[in-house]
């Protein structure tokens, strides 16, 4: 047994997924406020971020400052370019501070592509198994890359649950995930806090979720939530959209 928790923490993104042996995060926005919810043992199994922005990566901080062991960080793989204006230098070079202090307490790295085969899971840690859907190689090392193309997108099957944790991916980066068969039957963990950009219609479409959550906050930023991509998730969820600012923090068991 098992609970997924998907965390109001405004228009940012922070889950917990807690089994009977160990917890993991996705992306860990304000996670102090979420405290309850952490190990007392201090020890995490699994945490991943699913790109160096700092509304899904600045609990890195609290985690590190409260003394929190991390056995894996799985992250974005992007490659940051002099001058890139998808994710600035502060938010790379602090996301960096982290993963190195991490890594030299004990923390094995990884930041994944796609995987190649279909025949496994890429992780099947404590009854759990994960399928990194993206991002497709082609697609997040490109010449016109952006962060949001080399988002993580992956599936979580706790049990008879699933999630697709879509972080803020791009359109583009939907688009090639699309291209996969059993993307998402259950929940899909909405992108980019329903926005337009990372709405892609044939992406929803094919996930056939039966509930959409949307981690977002309305009035923070102009058309987030924005009124199209909303109707995309609403007519594409066979039960209900939720959404963080409204409902507030959703949990699930498994």
């Amino acid at each position: 047994m098992g609970s997924l928790y998907c965390l109001n923490v405004g228009c940012a993104d922070a889950s917990v997924i807690i089994t009977d042996t160990a917890t993991f995060l996705v992306d860990c926005h304000n996670i102090g406020d979420y405290s309850h919810l952490l190990p007392s043992s201090k020890k995490l199994r699994g945490v991943f971020i699913t790109h160096q922005h700092s509304d899904h990566y600045s609990g890195l901080g609290h985690l590190r400052d409260e003394g929190y062991a991390i056995e894996y960080l799985i992250y974005s793989p992007y490659d940051r370019r002099y001058g890139d204006k998808s994710v600035t230098i502060d938010e790379w070079n602090e996301f960096n501070d982290h993963r190195d202090y991490f890594e030299k307490n004990g923390t094995k790295l990884y930041c994944p592509y796609r995987q190649d085969s279909w025949d496994k899971p890429y992780w099947s840690p404590d009854g759990l198994k994960f399928w990194m859907l993206g991002p497709g190689r082609g697609i997040a090392a490109s010449e016109t890359r952006e962060l949001h193309d080399a988002c993580l997108v992956f599936r979580a099957d706790m049990g008879e649950r699933k999630c697709t944790f879509t972080g803020d991916a791009s359109d583009a980066n939907l688009a090639d995930v699309a291209t996969i068969n059993h993307i998402c039957d259950d929940i899909l963990h909405a992108s980019h806090h329903a926005s337009l950009q990372g709405a892609n219609l044939e992406f929803i479409r094919k996930c056939g979720a039966q509930y959409t959550l949307i981690s977002t906050a309305s009035g923070k930023y102009d058309n987030v939530p924005h009124p199209t991509a909303l109707k995309r998730y609403q007519d594409n969820t066979a039960h209900d959209v939720r959404r963080t600012d409204v409902d507030g923090t959703w949990k699930w068991t498994f």
